[in-house]
């Protein structure tokens, strides 16, 4: 037999043999020394013990041959007791280890660190499983939103007048959010778990030699091809360079299928030595999150006003030297008109009053920080995309003025916190942008000489303030825009007719590898299994580890609504205060957390990082042998 401990409690119940019964009684043998090797037969049978059980020929009578073992599987009144000696096989097959081949349990394992409910880190071995929950990740964008809600309500919002003061009272009664700092306290406990731009699906890695664990340089290994591209899909909105993403790139190989831009990105972060000395690779969290954006300044001129009500959006006509765009085709000096990343505006040219009006910024009058977002700039009209912060933000006193690096130089806090969270709600928030070069305004990136920017929905095309809020007309966030781009990759991924992408858990429906009605209410699971190995222990028994990113469209839908006009479905966060964590319970809606820390988490109650009905939220482990 195979024993597995699995309880504290044990019963184990022997029926012996006449033999068996005379080891014990005549020799003094004990129980547990009745056996030292594994027969692989069924010579446990007595396929004599009465006739009913030795036929075959009716299913009903659960004989041997289906399975059915004497008293083992606890049905007394079927089976006897009693195992006579009648039967005996005449060939066993078995095996013993001789004294040179013996191998030894290893003692080193690789091990994974998981953060559960208790908000304590367990480490665990061997064939470790753990489920994301994206839905609560898309709620959690529209969460940290919101905290902005006042900047786009008047436009964006079908309930202008009531959202603020509904979401207002949620951040109060339901978070016990009142105040800036008691909102940085929530960002806090949110990261401190794993919560924020990007959601944790385990935290460590560390190698367990018997007696400690320690953080060591590790590798990660996709199991099979369909893990390998699983997690291009789903880590492709990773930016490099100049930030430009063409999605899932089939060149030079035996696949096919469309390029889709992926909005997401996972991070495998490094670990420190127990030393605390230096850092090692692959040792820290891992975490996925919508990271297809890069942040800058959009550099431009000609602003105008957008919109007549409400606060107002910013819109620029850059057409001539007096708005910022010079005329001469063939020598355009203005090299930071547009969008410009970080590191080069900063670095290139000083900010002062001299340099601004030195070549480069000669012609540019606003400077905005913005975010952007390149799907393709070879085959999209739609992109790029800019997400700028509103001009009135800009303009605040927020917070107070705050010291950068300790030197003279002074920034303006914009954010209500400055946690990293409140400027990723700030910037998914925004409204979406294109820009285009021509006089028609179509939003096409090419064609003459001119920059504008306009907001923005499909394909480029410039929409109307009024239009907007009449709900005429769809807009876009770029937390929205990364919504749709997930749809994509999730419909993509489970309609791949071939064993290079994999779908599990929720199968059939409308579409291979998803469950549900169409595109507005679906389930899928995508699993990814990596084996992690140890570089500085090569002996230690690596970790495989999957990884099923769930996502149920129904649950996303009880909080963020999901409209369709001029034949595009777009996400709207903006119309009400409700929000909804569903966690494991996603796929059935049966219970939820209004609270991400869990059910009635301001109360203390017993369901940290869970939802109403003990469910968990965000992230869950399956299954794991713990250290």
């Amino acid at each position: 037999m195979g024993y597995i401990d699995s309880a504290t409690t044990i019963t184990l119940r022997l029926t012996l043999t006449d033999e068996g019964r005379n080891k014990m009684l005549n020799t003094g043998t004990q129980v547990m020394d009745l056996f030292d090797k594994f027969g692989i037969s069924d010579g446990d049978i007595d396929y004599r013990n009465t006739q009913i059980h030795a036929d075959t020929t009716n299913t009903s009578n659960d004989s041997a041959q289906l399975g059915y073992l004497p008293n083992v599987t606890g049905n007394l009144t079927n089976f006897r007791q009693a195992v006579n000696n009648g039967y005996k096989l005449n060939n066993f097959v078995w095996s013993t280890p001789q004294n040179n081949k013996i191998i030894s349990s290893p003692k080193t394992y690789v091990a994974v660190g998981f953060r559960g409910n208790d908000n304590l880190v367990k480490h665990y071995r061997d064939n470790v499983e753990i489920d994301v929950y994206l839905h609560d990740y898309f709620v959690l964008n529209k969460l940290l939103s919101l905290r902005y809600i006042d900047d786009h309500k008047d436009i964006l919002s079908s309930d202008p007048t009531g959202v603020s003061e509904s979401v207002s009272n949620y951040y109060n009664d339901v978070l016990n959010v009142k105040t800036n700092k008691e909102y940085l306290n929530l960002l806090n406990d949110l990261s401190e778990h794993g919560i924020g731009q990007y959601l944790d699906f385990w935290d460590s890695v560390k190698v367990y030699n018997g007696t400690t664990l320690k953080s060591e340089n590790v590798k990660l290994v996709p199991q099979k091809d369909d893990s390998y591209y699983n997690a291009l899909a789903l880590a492709g909105g990773a930016f490099m360079g100049r930030g430009e993403h063409t999605g899932i790139d089939f060149s030079n190989t035996n696949l096919k299928g469309t390029k889709i831009a992926s909005p997401f990105s996972m991070v495998f972060s490094p670990g420190i030595n127990s030393n605390n000395s230096r850092y090692v690779k692959g040792a820290g969290n891992a975490g996925i999150g919508f990271a297809a954006f890069d942040v800058g300044y959009l550099n431009s001129g000609g602003i105008n006003v957008w919109n007549q009500n409400g606060e107002s959006y910013p819109m620029f006509n850059m057409t001539s030297m007096m708005d910022g765009w010079s005329t001469q085709v063939d020598n355009i000096k203005n090299v930071f008109v547009g969008f410009v990343t970080s590191v080069d505006m900063e670095n290139s040219l000083s900010t002062d009053n001299t340099q601004l009006g030195a070549n480069g910024y000669s012609n540019i009058n606003t400077t905005i920080t913005s975010a952007r977002l390149v799907l393709n700039v070879a085959t999209s009209e739609l992109s790029p995309t800019y997400y700028p912060i509103k001009l009135k933000r800009l303009t605040k006193n927020q917070g107070e003025y705050v010291n950068i690096n300790n030197q003279e130089a002074k920034g303006i806090n914009i954010t209500t916190t400055t946690h990293p969270s409140d400027t990723y709600g700030l910037l998914v928030g925004g409204l979406e942008y294109t820009s285009n070069w021509v006089q028609s305004q179509q939003g096409y990136k090419s064609g003459a000489p001119y920059f504008n920017i306009y907001p923005s929905r499909d394909n480029g095309n410039r929409i109307e303030a009024n239009k907007v809020v009449a709900q005429q007309e769809p807009y876009y966030t770029l937390g929205t825009r990364m919504m749709k781009m997930s749809d994509d990759i999730f419909l993509n991924v489970a309609g791949q007719l071939n064993s290079f992408w994999k779908t599990d858990t929720y199968t059939g429906g409308f579409k291979g590898g998803l469950s549900g009605t169409g595109i507005s209410s679906y389930n899928i699971s995508i699993p990814i299994t990596w084996n992690v190995y140890s570089l500085d222990s090569p002996n230690a028994t690596p970790c495989k580890v999957t990884v099923r990113f769930k996502f149920n469209k129904d649950a996303v839908k009880q909080s963020i609504s999901y409209n369709n006009l001029m034949s595009q479905n777009y996400y709207r966060i903006f119309d009400n205060s409700t929000i909804r964590f569903y966690g494991e319970a996603g796929a059935d809606q049966s219970s939820y957390s209004q609270d991400p820390r869990g059910h009635g988490s301001v109360s203390a109650s017993t369901y940290a990082w869970q939802t109403s009905g003990g469910k968990a939220l965000f992230r869950k482990l399956i299954s794991g042998q713990q250290i």
